[in-house]
């Protein structure tokens, strides 16, 4: 699985590059879907990493909210996730925003809300 992923990564990257020459020009769509595909992978893993979380199960969200900024290709998405921790299956609720720029890395500004559901009698011990 790691595998698929890792070169699911690597095509993006190299995808990235093969923009059109000015970036103020709106980006095609297939371009913006890989770009969005990989966005959610390293928001994904930053959230993992930042808040300790094991493997992740599962994200769910039902409150994404993309907003333009600055040229066409560039997004800050506000967002709720419920997030699946595999193995323990504690889900937790973290809201945040995932900044996307054509230019530089995305990144991710994101808290912890609440557990919504303990994980086989683990507790969890991040501080909102």
């Amino acid at each position: 699985m790691k595998r698929t992923v890792l070169a699911l990564a690597v095509l993006a990257v190299a995808l990235s590059g093969c923009g059109r020459a000015d970036p103020n020009k709106p980006e095609g769509k297939m371009m913006t879907g890989l770009r969005v595909a990989f966005a959610f992978k390293t928001c994904t893993s930053e959230l993992r990493e930042r808040f300790a979380l094991k493997e992740i199960e599962g994200v769910n969200s039902d409150d994404m909210d993309p907003r333009p900024t600055g040229r066409p290709g560039e997004w800050d998405v506000k967002f709720t996730a419920d997030v699946t921790e595999k193995g323990s299956g504690r889900v937790t609720r973290y809201e945040g925003v995932c900044h996307v720029r054509r230019d530089k890395p995305t990144w991710l500004d994101a808290r912890f809300i609440k557990e919504i559901h303990a994980g086989d009698g683990v507790v969890r011990r991040v501080t909102p």
